[in-house]
């Protein structure tokens, strides 16, 4: 085979892939799948303007406080972030920090307004709450030797771990 027959140049490779993204992403369309994401943290930036959260002087404490919220679900074992919807998400995060931080938020149910229910919000607040307690609990687990980061002490682990299974 002659090798000329095989070189791509790097314009048509950049063409011909772009074209594949377009058909690519029209078959998803066509199927039904979802292609536009959305995250909580543009729309948590928005509910505090709308709730006047940056008025009060531990406005930026409030906002810095929500973020590392939405970051610390991002890692919740009870995977909020595939379970709920990102209004729900912020909205919660919100309640949190400002609770935490000492800011009054309106009397009435302000979460209603950003579709989220009492229910919803009172799992969501006690489900990153409680991430600092599965955080302590995983570092007591896993003790001085930390958390198997190499593909060696993973694979340890893990045969440990189906050992430990197959003797229960």
């Amino acid at each position: 085979m002659d090798a000329d027959a095989c070189y791509v140049s790097e314009g048509d490779y950049l063409s011909h892939r772009t074209r594949m993204m377009k058909h690519e992403a029209i078959i998803l369309r066509v199927l039904g799948f979802e292609t536009h994401i959305a995250l909580p943290y543009t729309l948590c930036i928005n509910y505090m303007q709308a709730l006047e959260v940056f008025q009060h002087p531990s406005g930026k404490a409030v906002a810095k406080r929500a973020f590392e919220h939405l970051n610390t679900a991002l890692l919740n074992p009870q995977l909020l972030y595939l379970t709920h919807q990102p209004p729900q998400l912020a909205t919660a995060a919100i309640y949190l920090a400002a609770r935490e931080c000492s800011v009054k938020l309106p009397e009435d149910d302000w979460w209603e307004v950003f579709d989220t229910d009492r229910e919803t919000l009172g799992f969501l607040v006690a489900a990153m709450v409680s991430m600092s307690d599965f955080a302590l609990a995983e570092a007591k687990k896993w003790g001085s030797e930390g958390v198997p980061l190499t593909v060696e002490r993973l694979e340890k682990e893990l045969k440990l771990q189906e050992q430990m299974n197959g003797s229960n």
